[in-house]
């Protein structure tokens, strides 16, 4: 069997295909074939056949010639012919050496498929000697090869020879010296901080003998950033931030205009502590308790990362009664929290607060605390405004001429009722004398109502508090007042009790309540009672028929509208003589229920009185 091509041949060819048999044998019943793979191409009753094919794929082509009679196939010859690419031009040929006493490794992209046995050699070159090494990788797309060790005062050049039965293909020669293409190992270094400093750190390392550039680069942890030097064996580093996290990198070079930088070798370690520097942002209640004492309330918010400069072990507060010798430092209040309260005398006094950490204490701050602030008035017109989202606009105008120096103002805030909560509560912000207004956001959700203090400060006096009630954003309430009833004089007395705060969803602006007769005839009469936040929850209605059912129930309001109405009482009054007043003209009639009782759930009888 023949064929007029070589055995490798490229897509697209067509190659004709012959067989023979020898000596001829002509019949009847036999004839030979040529097959393509188990595929039958042709066939003829004679002695010889031949056909054209075009290969359209690569690959290996297997290619028989048989004879059949009948159905019996007996194979006589068969030819191989492979199909592929010449190789293309190695490209992109590089070559690496690790390590100062290392081997390079060259690579390089081979391009294209060949789908053919393909040999790369790489031809090394001194000036003087040339080597020739083959290929070893099977890498179908990437070639590599391993050379011995180099010199580093000799010049190479690098060219790799690729090859198949269909051509071949040179790559561009590399130049290079040894010391282009060595990447030092990464260095070993430690990093020491100065006891004295928690900001300047000298770093040490040991590296191959070699080397002799180093870069660092360096962040604290939080960050993406990095800050990038150049170092010298055994130098310092200045300006970090005390108690942070941070990471070292280091990596060096032989030369400083050639050759490949080593890669980052990682050190992570935290600084160490600083004496705090920030002030205590710090603020107090004080409530009478009796004629001879009070309770002061104090609070602070926690220093920054950046002004505690390390972990705050503990806190520092010291009262000082004016014309009294301040307490040995041994009785000095120390607490771990954010928050201290203590019933002292009821006397003014300057409180001073520290806070400290294993390097030493912040500056002091100092409050100090008046009982008569009658020549310290308060700021003026103070209004809430919702401004959705969790925050409030609070505004207000400068308080009225004083003898006292104004420093600045304090707005304070918490929730109504107030509620005990892991944040120091109240909340507060303090802002200098310039401001007349603040959006007050920490710790406000809205659908609750807030209670609102501006205070003016005098210096390091807080003078009397002007208040409003502000929200973010409202709902109508979830629910109404559960009321009650009492007769009294010519009518009834309707008390209730305030809206749990979760249903109240805002702020309360007022009630009404409902009374309607039982006859359903008529609109129920709305009654609607004077609402101060603080005002006794209780209303007389006068001049209920005697013996007329009524039905009774209450709403509460927000901003945002009506809430649904609470329980509902059914009553009835009945007028009766005061006992041993007998029933005639001059007898003072007083009113009593027949009977009251809640409509829903359930029904309560009282007695008559």
């Amino acid at each position: 069997m023949t064929a007029n091509t070589t055995s490798h041949v490229q897509p697209g060819t067509s190659i004709t295909l012959s067989c023979q048999l020898k000596p001829p044998r002509p019949t009847e019943q036999c004839k030979i074939a040529l097959f393509f793979n188990s595929s039958e191409l042709v066939s003829d009753h004679g002695s010889s056949v031949s056909t054209g094919f075009l290969v359209r794929t690569y690959g290996k082509h297997m290619f028989t010639c048989k004879t059949v009679c009948e159905y019996k196939r007996r194979l006589i010859c068969g030819i191989d012919i492979e199909s592929g690419n010449p190789p293309d031009e190695p490209k992109n040929v590089s070559c690496i050496q690790y390590g100062t006493d290392g081997h390079p490794t060259c690579t390089w992209d081979k391009g294209r498929l060949t789908y053919i046995n393909t040999t790369y050699v790489m031809q090394l070159s001194n000036g003087t000697d040339v080597l020739c090494v083959s290929e070893e990788s099977l890498n179908k797309k990437f070639g590599s090869l391993a050379l011995s060790k180099l010199n580093f005062d000799a010049t190479y050049t690098v060219v790799v020879a690729a090859s198949n039965e269909l051509g071949s293909a040179l790559s561009r020669p590399l130049a290079f010296m040894l010391i282009d293409i060595v990447k030092p190992h990464p260095p070993n270094f430690l990093v020491e901080f100065d006891n004295s400093s928690a900001t300047s750190c000298t770093f040490f390392w040991h590296d191959e003998a070699q080397a002799r550039h180093w870069r660092l680069r360096y962040r604290p942890l939080t960050r993406h950033t990095w800050s990038t030097v150049t170092l010298f064996r055994g130098c310092s580093l200045h300006g970090l931030e005390p108690h942070t996290a941070y990471e070292f990198q280091v990596s060096c070079k032989i030369h400083p205009e050639r050759g490949l930088w080593s890669n980052w070798r990682s050190y992570q370690t935290r600084t160490p502590e600083a004496v705090p520097t920030g002030l205590l942002d710090v603020w107090y209640r004080r409530q009478d308790v009796d004629s001879q004492q009070q309770n002061i309330s104090l609070f602070w918010k926690a220093l920054s990362r950046s002004e505690a400069r390390g972990r705050i072990l503990r806190y520092t507060v010291t009262f000082k009664a004016p014309g009294l010798r301040s307490p040995p430092a041994g009785e000095a209040h120390v607490t771990t929290q954010t928050s201290l309260a203590r019933v002292v005398p009821r006397v003014g006094y300057k409180i001073t607060v520290t806070a400290e950490n294993s390097r030493g204490r912040s500056p002091p701050v100092s409050i100090v605390t008046d009982l008569d602030t009658q020549a310290l008035p308060p700021p003026r017109k103070v209004s809430a405004v919702a401004m959705g989202n969790g925050s409030i606009l609070v505004s207000w105008d400068a308080p009225v001429a004083s003898a006292a120096s104004l420093s600045g103002y304090v707005v304070e805030w918490a929730d109504t009722p107030r509620s005990s909560c892991p944040q120091p509560c109240p909340a507060w912000v303090k802002l200098p004398a310039s401001n007349l207004s603040a959006v007050i956001a920490e710790h406000i959700k809205d659908d609750v109502c807030y209670q609102i203090s501006v205070f003016a400060l005098y210096r390091d006096r807080a003078g009397q508090a002007a208040s409003v009630r502000g929200y973010s954003r409202a709902k109508a309430p979830s629910a109404g007042p559960r009321t009650y009833t009492t007769p009294w004089a010519d009518g009834i007395l309707v008390s209730w009790e305030a809206i749990p705060a979760p249903q109240q969803r805002g702020c309360i602006t007022g009630y009404r309540i409902y009374l309607q007769k039982n006859d359903g005839r008529a609109a129920p009469r709305v009654y609607v009672p004077p609402y101060k936040p603080h005002a006794p929850r209780s209303l007389h209605i006068a001049e209920l028929q005697p013996g007329q059912p009524y039905t009774l129930w209450m709403t509460a309001s927000t901003a945002a509208g009506e809430g649904p109405r609470g329980n509902t009482q059914l009553l009835c009054l009945e007028s009766t003589s005061l006992p041993g007043r007998g029933v005639g003209r001059g007898a003072n009639a007083w009113p009593r229920f027949l009977q009251t009782r809640n409509a829903f759930p359930t029904t309560q009888l009282l007695k008559n009185l």
